[in-house]
């Protein structure tokens, strides 16, 4: 299950929520000089967000802004719309095999990528050889890694033999953008030019790219389902929030999706605008790598009672988020409900450091074994709200003894591969996942999803120096948890994979935050879930 879509995919996605770059110029009101951006109109819809992609390549982003922009450029076979009912896109039906092994795509004749090139079978194969790839180094490959051969018996036709049944397949192979042939020229060119101007079949095609200030699509008039209402989009990149509130405003900004709950009551005052709340299958957390003494089960759930989630989701989120006590958000079916968040209680925290052999040394910090127990914690830089989340729970672990060090860094540093994650120190990390609505949840603890080098596929980045010592009962259920087709029976083992999660708190579990979107009051046709991205029916927004 994952974000990267929605915080969603690649396959599947994961996906993050960030902030990131710096804006290039600066006006002597210090709002960004609108001359470096196209003007604004009836014509023009202009987002604002503080998130700027890494790149708008499917197969290799994580973050959900990328999505964002890539959901109306991109399709895949199918999506959703936002009641969860499949919508086919380049596929006009698919079909499963008695034995649950073998999918047959009908492929939608007459679609040009929007280069020219054909739309066809070889497409969807070169997406999967591709995928499988190390050298393009996909960030994902749920559900394509269990193909065994492709057929194609003609160029409509797309025939995918799997090694075993796996329930999500239809889910994750489904919904993955696909590319066109030029995109896997080499893995460079995939990775670095693909990536900064993206073909696809979508309603709009890709303009420019403006680093630290924009991305401009306009309205594919080829698009075999039909011409979109608006001509243009911006999706504009400012440098903070303080900055995207003086911008909608002052309507240089018309629409901002994924708004943070710390400016809802600021943005629901400003006139034309209208703020939409949905529930979201993100899971907010501070992830803890499997190294040091993070790999005592004690120490994770001491940090887990020393993190005071209802006052957070109280006094910074404003109410807008639920406790979530696992990494199922209660908007999945899967939730299992008889769980709860850990209550926060700093004494219940220190007794299991003390019974664990912690005491504190001269200076106040807890020690075991002569090592001082030091964390560093990190964040994605640009964001207040994730800011005062960050200091209110470094300053209540510091209560225990605990030296925490607080960190922020642009999202390509902090998630690429000499962030946190991989050196060997002790360090949390807070940020989102956002799942899917068919879950697979090997992706986060599967011992196979473990990366192999800070480059490689892969979303259980915590345990890349160490297995946990349950690793073989999390493994068997995650298995088990995809080869079941019948969804009661599904249930039931997800249940029992929340049940082990919440036992031994790989992470510290948070809140799961509801998406709020700002959007002009003129504008029809926006029909935003938990299910899609950003853009998934932009061609059906007009004003």
């Amino acid at each position: 299950m994952n974000l990267a879509r929605r915080t969603r995919w690649p396959a599947a996605s994961l996906i993050v929520v960030i902030a990131l770059l710096a804006w290039g110029g600066i006006g002597s009101t210090g709002i960004p000089a609108s001359a470096s951006t196209p003007h604004a109109s009836t014509s023009t819809l202009t987002i604002g967000t503080t998130e700027e992609p890494d790149t708008l390549n499917p197969l290799t982003t994580q973050l959900v802004t990328a999505f964002s922009v890539i959901a109306g450029v991109m399709e895949g076979m199918i999506g959703y719309n936002s009641s969860d009912h499949i919508i086919y896109r380049l596929a006009t039906g698919y079909n499963v095999s008695k034995n649950g092994l073998v999918y047959t795509w009908h492929l939608r004749h007459g679609v040009s990528f929007q280069d020219g090139e054909p739309f066809n079978a070889k497409v969807v194969y070169d997406n999967w050889k591709a995928i499988m790839n190390s050298k393009f180094g996909a960030y994902s490959q749920q559900g394509w890694d269990h193909i065994t051969k492709i057929k194609m018996p003609d160029k409509y036709t797309v025939v995918m033999y799997t090694k075993q049944k796996y329930a999500p397949f239809a889910y994750y192979v489904g919904s993955t953008y696909l590319s066109p042939p030029k995109a896997f020229q080499s893995p460079k060119y995939d990775q670095q030019t693909f990536g900064r101007a993206p073909v696809g079949t979508g309603p709009y095609t890709f303009v420019k790219w403006v680093s630290g200030q924009y991305i401009e699509l306009k309205r594919n008039p080829h698009y075999w389902g039909g011409l979109a209402h608006i001509p243009t989009i911006i999706y504009k990149i400012v440098p903070n929030d303080n900055t995207l509130m003086v911008l909608l405003k002052t309507h240089n900004v018309q629409m901002t999706p994924y708004l943070d709950a710390l400016h809802y009551s600021q943005v629901k005052a400003m006139p034309g605008l209208r703020l939409v709340t949905k529930p979201s299958f993100s899971w907010y957390h501070i992830d803890l790598k499997n190294i040091g003494f993070l790999r005592d089960t004690k120490v994770r759930l001491a940090l887990a009672y020393a993190t005071p989630i209802k006052e957070i989701i109280a006094r910074i989120l404003h109410g807008l988020a639920s406790p979530d006590p696992t990494d199922f958000p209660p908007a999945s079916p899967y939730l299992d409900p008889h769980i709860s968040i850990y209550p926060y209680n700093l004494a219940k925290a220190a007794k299991l450091l003390k019974s664990d052999g912690f005491k504190k040394g001269p200076n106040g910090t807890l020690e075991k074994g002569g090592k001082p127990f030091t964390i560093e914690y990190w964040i994605p830089s640009g964001e207040q709200q994730e800011s005062e989340v960050q200091q209110v729970v470094s300053a209540s672990w510091q209560k225990l003894g605990i030296n925490v060090t607080d960190h922020q860094q642009d999202i390509n540093s902090i998630w690429g591969p000499n962030g946190y994650q991989f050196n060997r120190k002790m360090t949390g990390g807070a940020y989102s996942w956002f799942n899917s609505n068919d879950p697979d949840d090997s992706f986060y603890w599967n011992s196979k999803d473990i990366p192999k080098t800070p480059t490689s596929s892969g979303g259980d980045a915590v345990e890349y120096y160490f297995k946990y010592p349950w690793q073989a009962k999390i493994d068997r259920l995650t298995n088990q948890g995809v080869a079941t087709i019948n969804p009661a029976q599904r249930k039931k083992i997800y249940w029992k994979v929340q049940q082990l999660l919440h036992q031994q708190e790989p992470v510290v579990f948070m809140y799961s935050q509801k998406n709020i979107y700002a959007t002009p009051s003129n504008m029809k046709g926006f029909a935003p879930s938990a299910y899609n991205d950003l853009l998934w029916n932009v061609q059906d927004w007009r004003f």
